[in-house]
């Protein structure tokens, strides 16, 4: 089904092979629970999992000594961003998704949306106030990152 090769780059390969099980689960839940009530697991999914990743994070905040805010999520994040692609004009907007790349292939784009809602959890979780206007999951040409600090 999906064109992974092991020769790609691994952080690439990683991150489709990620969102292709992503997809498969999700796929599941709705077939098995209907659409509102599949959507409605996975998003509580999600945000599980970002809230896991939350937890991680912080506790490697605490070992360095460092506050809960956006600098630290900068240093202590747990998704490289090694095989995204930014827009050198403009850095706020991301150019290439290896996760997108692969729910596009699967023809899944709407289901991706719905994991990219991590970005939320992620970054409220970090006193970061955070707005992507455009997401190529749901049919832009890049997704756009503005992120500040929270006042």
């Amino acid at each position: 089904m999906s064109k992974i090769r092991s020769t790609d780059n691994p952080v690439e390969r990683m991150a489709k092979l990620m969102a292709e099980l992503y997809y498969f689960m999700a796929e599941e839940m709705i077939d098995r629970l209907g659409k509102e009530k599949g959507e409605e697991a996975i998003r509580a999914s999600v945000t599980k999992f970002g809230k896991a990743r939350l937890e991680s994070m912080y506790e490697e905040a605490r070992e360095k000594g460092l506050p809960i805010n956006l600098d630290t999520y900068l240093k202590v994040r747990d998704m490289p961003g090694i095989s995204w692609e930014r827009d050198p004009e403009n850095p706020d907007d991301i150019t290439y998704c290896p996760m997108h790349d692969m729910w596009k292939e699967l023809g899944a784009e709407n289901i991706g949306s719905i994991y990219c809602e991590i970005d939320d959890v992620l970054y409220e979780g970090f006193n970061a106030e955070f707005e992507r206007p455009l997401c190529k999951t749901c049919g832009d040409d890049c997704c756009r990152f503005l992120v500040k600090p929270k006042k």
